[in-house]
């Protein structure tokens, strides 16, 4: 998953008070509307299963007014005020109505009263889904008075119901139409009421927030901590991140204490360095003055030289070959014996000192190769102490406190030449 950029982190609107807030009203608001949806679709139930049943019980009702209007309220008469009041009611309540009189209503109340009744005709109902019913009124004792050509049990007339599906969810319209004010307005009010909770409930995590980012900002310390002030989970939090704080602040101690060290021992290195190259300065200054003066001195004996050897070689051969052609006496025999002597041990003294020289122009060689070392160690040191440096600002910058303590910079060192031949 990508990581937000950081312009986008902390606003206002990725709160996460405004995330709950909205996610809250979104339920909320979708609770509502399913509960409509489940009203309506039970609506459109009852009318299916329980339509028919209620158009009859309306049907039966309505018979049971008009019985009581004819025993109660002066009959036919009565009738043609009562029964507008009755159709305006039962359409007030979704339903429709009709009342038709039977033949023989009609030729009774004719002949009675001098008038032809109507009853509440069908009229133009309107079309759509409905459940109709319709319940006989027979005769009864009491109805012979007015229905004069009626008989006990003959029907006279009919009452029809129409219960519409329309009408019934017109009903739920008005119901949802009432209840949806409502129902936004406590959306509203809880939705308040959660923001005042949930903002006093997550006091401590916005000052856990703020610890945090105090701890991100750049040069930041380590020595603030979470305060704890509940025992719930942001206060559990709160204590583990002091925990990891307090972790950290051990291995920057610990950290601090290995730099102290490598600071002594930087120091020992530094030391042991300073009196090393004098050594090695002294020793090879020694070794190329010997050699030095071996080189000069054999450069100021010319006779001993390789050439002088041979010339006396060849002078000591011929006065040999002198004295025998002449049959004298060698008289300078021992002469010529020690001189040759003398000549040999030259020889391997010569011999022994040009290996000598041989040996210290190696030991010359390897003191350079010594001294490049040594610098070597020099520039080792320089980078040593690069990492003290920066060690010691990181420990400053994490512990201020440790600023007496931490060695930030060591003390500047001249290191001094090194001296060449």
């Amino acid at each position: 998953m990508a990581e937000p950029a950081s312009h986008a982190i902390g606003r206002f609107d990725k709160s996460f008070l405004i995330h709950m807030i909205k996610d809250f009203f979104l339920v909320l608001l979708a609770v509502t509307v399913l509960e409509f949806a489940l009203k309506a679709a039970l609506v459109y139930y009852k009318f299916e299963t329980r339509g028919q049943d209620q158009a009859r019980a309306v049907a039966e009702d309505l018979a049971e007014n008009i019985r009581a209007i004819m025993r109660n309220e002066g009959g036919p008469v009565a009738a043609r005020t009562m029964y507008p009041i009755l159709e305006r009611n039962w359409d007030d309540l979704g339903y429709k109505i009709a009342i038709s009189p039977s033949p023989v209503t009609v030729r009774s109340i004719e002949a009675l009263f001098g008038f032809t009744p109507e009853g509440i005709p069908l009229g133009d109902w309107p079309d759509g889904r409905f459940r109709e019913a319709e319940v006989e009124i027979a005769a009864e004792t009491f109805c012979l008075t007015c229905h004069a050509e009626a008989e006990v049990g003959q029907v006279l007339g009919r009452v029809t119901v129409r219960d519409y599906l329309e009408r019934d969810f017109a009903v739920w319209l008005d119901d949802v139409t009432l209840s949806a004010g409502l129902a936004v307005g406590k959306i509203v009010l809880h939705s308040i009421l959660l923001f005042l909770i949930l903002r006093a409930r997550m006091e401590p995590l916005l000052r856990l927030r703020g610890t945090v980012a105090g701890l991100a900002r750049a040069f930041g310390t380590l020595s603030e901590r979470a305060e704890v002030r509940t025992a719930d989970e942001f206060g559990a939090l709160a204590h583990d991140l002091n925990l990891f704080l307090d972790r950290i602040s051990r291995l920057i101690d610990e950290l601090n204490a290995v730099l102290r060290r490598v600071v002594r021992v930087n120091d020992d290195i530094v030391s042991v360095q300073g009196a090393l190259r004098g050594q090695v300065d002294r020793l090879v200054g020694g070794v190329r003055r010997l050699e030095r003066d071996a080189m000069l001195s054999a450069k100021r004996e010319p006779l001993l030289s390789q050439a002088w050897f041979d010339a006396i070689k060849g002078a000591v051969a011929d006065l040999d070959a002198a004295l025998a052609r002449a049959g004298e006496a060698p008289q300078a025999a021992g002469l010529v014996s020690d001189l040759s002597a003398v000549i040999a041990n030259a020889e391997a003294q010569i011999a022994a000192s040009q290996r000598l020289f041989e040996g210290l122009a190696g030991l010359g060689d390897e003191t350079e190769a010594l001294k490049g070392a040594i610098a070597d160690m020099v520039r080792m040191e320089e980078r040593m102490k690069l990492i003290i440096e920066t060690g010691g600002t990181l420990v400053q910058r994490l512990r201020p406190d440790l600023a007496e303590a931490a060695p930030a910079t060591l003390p500047e060192r001249r290191t001094p030449p090194v001296r060449s031949t």
